[in-house]
């Protein structure tokens, strides 16, 4: 798989939840696939309970991988970032990613990224403003491709 469709979807997914954090919603858990023409799709399920949403939207992800519909996937979380990290605030965006085939040469290793952010407004803009810092990668065995 070349890491660029990979990286492109990873962008879209951290865009997708700056506008979530930034505008008047909070940010629910919302899933981002790669189809096998490397084309970017997004899943998501509506349900109040973040939890429940969670877990509907990876159900949908296994199907979508068992059926060899998409060939990786991306599932985005709102976090307090845990401590033994050392995250530069507990605020953060997680990102669950999953890919068919993974290769020892990719660039991109991690299995989770954890993007800690912080919001802030300026007293000359009222709108919101965001900061990420610096993602924290952490490797995780595979929950979907399987």
């Amino acid at each position: 798989m070349d890491n660029e469709y990979l990286l492109t979807m990873l962008d879209a997914c951290i865009s997708h939840a700056t506008k979530q954090l930034t505008g008047d919603e909070k940010l629910s858990p919302f899933a981002m696939v790669l189809e096998q023409d490397n084309a970017i799709r997004t899943l998501d399920h509506h349900e109040e309970e973040d939890a429940l949403h969670y877990e509907l939207l990876l159900e949908m992800l296994r199907f979508e991988a068992k059926e060899e519909i998409i060939s990786a996937m991306a599932l985005v979380s709102h976090v307090t970032i845990p401590e033994n990290f050392s995250p530069a605030v507990s605020s953060g965006i997680r990102i669950h990613v999953e890919e068919r085939t993974f290769e020892a040469k990719n660039t991109l290793s991690a299995r989770l990224l954890y993007v800690p952010y912080q919001l802030f407004k300026t007293k000359d803009d009222p709108t919101v403003q965001i900061h990420l810092h610096d993602p924290i990668p952490v490797g995780l065995a595979c929950e979907v491709f399987v």
